[in-house]
């Protein structure tokens, strides 16, 4: 069986990249002999190995329909890792997915905006109908997003959820930081990702000063950098949080070297952590990678209590605070380093997640898929 699948690619900085990179990679393990293409926006780098090849060939500006007809041509299943930012709302997908209606589709539909909360009205969900309706099979990582294609009329039948993957890493602390240069002692929190306007930085700022005040030897490391396409806003927003740093005397407990960090790093920024916290905001009906990536260390997480992190609620509803309470997400992480007790329970709790989600799991759920198809 070969499988193409049409999404962005390793070394783009696109999350839907990183996760297409994590799903093929661990289904080359567990079915050695299925053959695996990646029909790739233009910024992957090419590859031709034996079973495994990346063809960038399209680019989400002009017309990708073509390109990557042709180049799926040899495939039993074409699989489309979609996301709203990279295929746009034009007649561009639907159109590609009309003309792959004598092969086997599968799409997976990683974000759902609901009508009320997107500035295009109902523009979004709309769109997520049409293609979810003209692909064969659909994958969610969530019920909610379920819920939603089944309002709009989607068959259950048709609907299938698939965990986001969890990798599994067991980095030491003390190697960790010392790779990355970060205090040797103390406690870190780590807020991981790309630094954008959403990401609510400034509450994590207030969260250590908060913090702080009961125990003095915790910092705050903010591990991203401003994506490469974003507006100018982003930019600013970096300013102004270095404004803020000053201000809050904080100086010396932020560390913040606005750098992206390719993935081999990562096991190793979470590996340092104490925590993990995410203070995103938005109505996305979506997973976070990121969140996962922390699990997967097995670290406290922490995330503001909306629909991107819902899945916290498999380990402890408690982890999940509602946006902009400072003063209730330090609380919580000073319970996290001072009662052993809860940090235990939380601990045991992500084990048991982390193993129940990880890629080994979730890829042997995509094979049934393919092979049912």
């Amino acid at each position: 069986m070969k499988v193409a699948y049409v999404s962005t690619y390793l070394p783009q900085q696109c999350g839907i990249a990183t996760y297409t990179d994590y799903l093929i990679h661990e289904l080359q393990k567990v079915s050695r002999g299925l053959e695996i293409k990646v029909v790739a926006e233009k910024y992957a780098a090419p590859v031709n190995q034996k079973r495994f090849e990346v063809v960038p060939c399209w680019d989400r500006n002009g017309d990708y329909v073509e390109p990557i007809i042709s180049n799926t041509q040899d495939a039993d299943v074409v699989h489309i890792q979609h996301e709203y930012a990279i295929y746009g709302f034009d007649d561009r997908l639907p159109t590609l997915l009309d003309r792959l209606s004598a092969k086997r589709t599968i799409i997976t539909i990683h974000c759902i905006r609901p009508g009320q909360f997107c500035e295009r009205g109902e523009v979004d969900e709309r769109f997520a109908k049409r293609i979810a309706e003209l692909a064969d099979e659909v994958i969610v990582h969530r019920d909610s997003q379920k819920a939603i294609l089944r309002r709009l009329g989607i068959p259950a039948k048709k609907i299938h959820i698939i965990p986001h993957g969890t990798v599994l890493s067991n980095v030491d602390k003390e190697v960790s930081r010392k790779r990355l240069k970060l205090p040797e002692k103390g406690k870190i929190i780590t807020a991981f990702g790309f630094v954008n306007t959403f990401k609510g930085l400034d509450v994590s700022l207030e969260v250590l000063r908060e913090i702080r005040k009961e125990v003095e030897d915790a910092y705050l490391f903010i591990a991203g950098e401003v994506p490469p396409t974003a507006p100018k806003k982003a930019r600013d927003y970096v300013k102004k949080l270095r404004k803020q740093i000053k201000e809050l005397k904080l100086t010396e407990n932020v560390i913040f070297r606005n750098k992206f960090f390719p993935n081999e790093e990562i096991p190793y920024i979470f590996g340092a952590s104490d925590i993990a916290l995410f203070t995103h905001y938005h109505e996305d009906r979506s997973v976070s990678g990121s969140i996962h990536l922390a699990i997967g260390a097995k670290k406290p997480v922490i995330a503001y209590r909306i629909p991107k992190f819902e899945v916290l609620k498999n380990i402890c509803d408690e982890l999940l605070i509602l946006p902009n309470n400072v003063s209730g997400i330090a609380k919580t992480a000073v319970r996290i380093f001072e009662d052993k007790e809860f940090e235990r329970y939380i601990l045991e709790r992500t084990e048991r997640y982390r193993r129940a989600t990880s890629w080994p799991v979730t890829v042997r759920k995509h094979l049934k898929l393919y092979k049912g198809l």
